[in-house]
């Protein structure tokens, strides 16, 4: 059954209407769903950052491994897991450089090292752009432990403060979180898009159901009106035959009478004319309506 064009407009509109509530209501729960997520991504990384700041780091076996193109005690191993850790004296000179990772950093010269420190003081613990890659970092001062110099136990929240003193920074490259985060959300766009398309789908059909009562209705309704047209057709042309005949003869009778000089008929022609009136009138009237009715039917209106 072919739906009027009224209903498939107020269809569309409903489908339009429901697709964009549903769109919305999805991007809000995959936001609810996708935004603890990275976040807790990131603070896991944070996490491991204290704990590679809290390691030992022994300047004299650094610098003494650096030159034999090694590394010092500390050992990470992880699917993307790069870091780097830098020794700074007090005028803010890198004193020694340790790297290494899954994502094989270039192990960082000392004026390259010092430039990262340099950011890392700019930024705080944001996180920042460094050779192509994303950095988080913090400093701790350097403490004495088992007569070695090695990063103080502290707290990393109470060293938040402005960098001074010998100190040792400590960075975690974190741009695996940027491509972790990229990926979630570019998994939540395809689902939601899935979402939204199912659920046009089941609103359409769900609102052509709903409205086929309606185009019944419509259908009876329209059969019922040409049923009447077509039936107030007949008496209506039997009414505008009578009246052609009755303008006709009164036509006729007039003119006899003139002719024959037959007394005053005046009165008796006029008033048979305006009751000839009232009925063309009235069935012009009819004939207009029943046209504009079919006109409308035709119209699909």
């Amino acid at each position: 059954m072919k739906m009027p064009r009224d209903l498939a407009v107020f269809r569309r509109r409903i489908v339009v209407v429901s697709a964009a509530l549903i769109a919305l209501c999805t991007a809000a729960c995959m936001a609810l769903l996708v935004t603890p997520l990275i976040d807790a991504d990131m603070t896991a990384r944070r996490h491991m950052l204290e704990e590679f700041s809290n390691q030992p780091f022994d300047i004299d076996r650094t610098a003494a491994d650096s030159e034999a193109d090694g590394t010092s005690g500390l050992v990470v191993t992880g699917p993307d897991i790069s870091w780097c850790r830098v020794a700074v004296d007090e005028s803010g000179e890198a004193g020694a450089v340790e790297c290494g990772g899954a994502a094989a950093v270039d192990r960082l010269s000392e004026s390259v090292a010092t430039q990262l420190v340099s950011l890392r003081d700019e930024v705080g613990s944001q996180p920042f752009s460094f050779d192509g890659r994303k950095w988080i970092g913090l400093w701790q001062p350097l403490g004495a432990q088992n007569g070695a110099v090695t990063v103080s136990n502290g707290s990393v929240a109470a060293v938040e403060t402005a960098p001074s003193g010998i100190r040792v920074y400590t960075f975690l490259d974190v741009t695996p979180h940027g491509d972790y985060a990229a990926s979630l959300i570019l998994r939540c766009i395809a689902s939601g898009a899935v979402i939204v398309l199912c659920a046009t789908a089941v609103a359409a059909f769900a609102t052509t159901r709903s409205l086929r009562p309606v185009m019944e209705a419509r259908k009876r309704e329209r059969g019922f009106v040409l049923s009447a047209s077509h039936e107030l057709i007949t008496p209506l042309m039997a009414i505008t035959s009578a009246c052609d005949v009755l303008e006709a003869e009164t036509a006729i009778s007039s003119d006899v009478s003139d002719d024959l000089s037959i007394g005053d008929s005046s009165v008796g022609v006029d008033s048979l004319s305006r009751w000839l009136g009232i009925i063309r009138e009235a069935s012009d009237e009819m004939a207009r309506s029943i046209s504009d009715m079919l006109r409308s039917l035709d119209g699909g209106v």
